[in-house]
């Protein structure tokens, strides 16, 4: 299945729950892996917005980050990854 594809259904799901964070995760993942980083950067903050207490989701998106060369917003999710990955060691 092609990426556009997958991200249609995608749209489909997050139509129908707008709080659905491993859509707007795999969503963010497809377009990120087609180049549109800006794009997957807005559907991995979306994400955030809901769950925030995700490290992974920090980390992913300063990954995407790094490719658009926001280094210090990358700098920034890693840290907030890393703080929360502790803190989930502490629980």
């Amino acid at each position: 299945m092609e990426e556009t594809d997958a991200i249609e259904i995608c749209n489909k799901a997050i139509s129908v729950n707008p709080f659905n964070v491993l859509e707007y995760k795999k969503r963010g993942t497809l377009k990120a892996d087609i180049g549109n980083y800006i794009e997957a950067i807005k559907d991995y903050s979306k994400a955030i917005e809901i769950y925030p207490k995700d490290a992974g989701l920090f980390f992913s998106r300063g990954t995407i980050k790094v490719n658009i060369e926001d280094i210090q917003g990358a700098k920034e999710d890693f840290k907030t990854a890393a703080i929360l990955n502790l803190s989930a060691i502490d629980e």
